[in-house]
């Protein structure tokens, strides 16, 4: 089956505009700083590849990054992050590109950064270690990489035949998938102190990252292209081909987090 990319932009531009809040940066603030181990990030330059909605770069500005790049392939994304961007105060050490990391000579143009930062991202760029590979060469010695993955599983097949129905589907069709997706992961359980539990999940989640469940729900599902790693594959690479050191691994969701350092 046949399926387009899903546009990622649409849909943090929606976001940001419905859902934006200094709340929702704070919370984006401590999850980035709790990861990398740090109080701040006074004196670090920080490249955010994929920036999609912007929050995640404010958040780095917000840390003390002294210098931030956002890049993304998608306009809409763009929109959404120079929308976020303006907020701030469209302060001059905060630089927004559009470009693709598969794009060599785009790649090759991007400044190394102390913190190259990539959440969700590379998976969905059609060729996941050309991606991880070019985010990798824009780390400065002795700097981070800290990146988000999906986790192959045993339903990783299943979920690449539903993301492309997904984004062949018309809009009332999409809603509907959406509607299902969400009661058969959530709601369809005979337990009630299982369904409080998902009802709390739900209500809180923006606690995760300061995102909104629904555009979620929406990232997941249309989430086109779709490539998914273990975390023994992605560590080998990184380790073996990229030469890097894992610092940290954190499992349990569907993307994992990955933290390496260059030397």
């Amino acid at each position: 089956m046949a399926s387009e990319a899903f546009s990622f932009g649409r849909n943090w531009d929606r976001f940001v505009r419905e859902h934006y809040s200094d709340e929702r940066v704070e919370i984006s603030r401590r999850h980035l700083l709790d990861f990398l181990g740090m109080q701040d990030l006074s004196g670090k330059s920080f490249l955010d590849i994929g920036c999609g909605s912007g929050i995640h770069s404010l958040a780095a500005l917000r840390s003390g990054a002294s210098r931030i790049v956002s890049l993304d392939v998608d306009p809409f994304s763009m929109r959404a992050t120079e929308w976020v961007r303006e907020r701030a105060g469209s302060p001059p050490v905060w630089e927004v590109h559009e470009g693709s990391i598969l794009d060599p000579k785009f790649v090759s143009r991007l400044e190394p950064a102390d913190i190259v930062y990539s959440w969700g991202v590379l998976h969905h760029t059609g060729n996941l270690w050309d991606a991880v590979r070019n985010a990798a060469g824009r780390i400065l010695p002795a700097g981070l990489f800290y990146i988000a993955l999906y986790e192959k599983t045993s339903e990783s097949a299943y979920w690449i035949e539903a993301k492309q129905r997904y984004n062949c589907a018309s809009a009332p069709g999409k809603r509907f998938m959406e509607l299902g997706y969400v009661y058969r992961t959530f709601l369809r359980t005979k337990s009630p102190s299982i369904l409080l539990r998902n009802l709390r999940y739900i209500r809180g989640y923006r606690a995760s990252r300061g995102m909104a469940f629904w555009t979620d729900v929406r990232d997941w599902l249309g989430g086109w292209p779709y490539e998914p790693a273990t975390p023994g594959e992605v560590t080998d690479f990184c380790e073996r081909t990229l030469g890097l050191k894992t610092v940290k691994v954190k499992t349990g969701e569907a993307n994992v987090e990955y933290l390496f350092s260059r030397g």
